[in-house]
């Protein structure tokens, strides 16, 4: 057996006896020497950059650049404070491990929240599995918009083309990158391009929705009116 799948192998058992609580990395002295160290259980396999070394356009990743973040796995365990990027193109979850190799995360992951110190702001992506619908949503990671009685969700939807130039033996990769959104509503999985197709959802405070729409003006479909009108919508429901 391979060091590798030995390696895989304890990774898997270090998942099945660790406990289920959260780990506050966050109280660690250093990141190499702790959060870090947690990232081995896990499991992961190297991440070769050369595997997109022929893309002229566009981007695999939610963003190219390495953040800091945490992932929650698929039984629940969470992991914060570790140095990560998101392949939206494949479903997978990249991180930096002790070493400083990239890595692909194979343990399966149900969340992925991405920190923007910068803008002082965070991006939190579910994988499709852990969505909970009564339908089956394209598998991949969708970012959570608007959290509640109605969830908003925003997929980066990303495609690659190939082609080959006249007299070259290099493929070239385009990666086009198309925003769709979805609403969860009541189990249910929809796909929304209109603001008139989101009111029309919002059923249970038809009225009330249909006014504050007409009152803010907001007829143009946009990410940011979507929003606007679920956040509302919530609101009321907890009213």
């Amino acid at each position: 057996m391979s060091r590798l799948l030995i390696w895989s192998y304890f990774s898997l058992i270090c998942l099945a006896t660790t406990s289920q609580t959260t780990v506050d990395v966050d109280k660690e002295s250093s990141v190499a020497g702790g959060a870090l160290k947690y990232v081995y259980t896990v499991a992961g396999t190297p991440f070769v950059n050369a595997k997109f070394a022929k893309v002229v356009e566009g981007s695999p990743f939610f963003n190219e650049q390495i953040m800091r973040g945490a992932i929650i796995l698929s039984e629940g365990k969470e992991y914060r404070n570790i140095l990560l990027r998101l392949n939206l193109l494949e479903s997978q979850v990249n991180y930096i491990d002790e070493k400083q190799i990239e890595m692909i995360a194979t343990t399966p992951v149900s969340e992925v929240v991405l920190w923007d110190t910068i803008n002082n702001n965070y991006y939190r992506f579910v994988f499709s599995n852990y969505i909970q619908t009564t339908d089956k949503p394209e598998k991949y990671f969708y970012e959570l918009l608007q959290a509640g009685k109605v969830e908003l969700y925003k997929q980066y939807k990303k495609d690659m083309l190939e082609s080959k130039p006249y007299g070259s033996a290099t493929v070239e990769q385009s990666i086009k990158t198309e925003s769709r959104y979805f609403v969860l509503i009541s189990g249910k999985w929809v796909r929304i391009k209109k603001i008139k197709e989101l009111t029309d959802l919002l059923t249970d405070k038809k009225n009330e929705i249909q006014k504050f729409v007409e009152d803010k003006k907001l007829t143009k479909d946009s990410e940011a009116n979507f929003e606007a009108v679920i956040a509302y919508n919530n609101s009321l429901s907890n009213q």
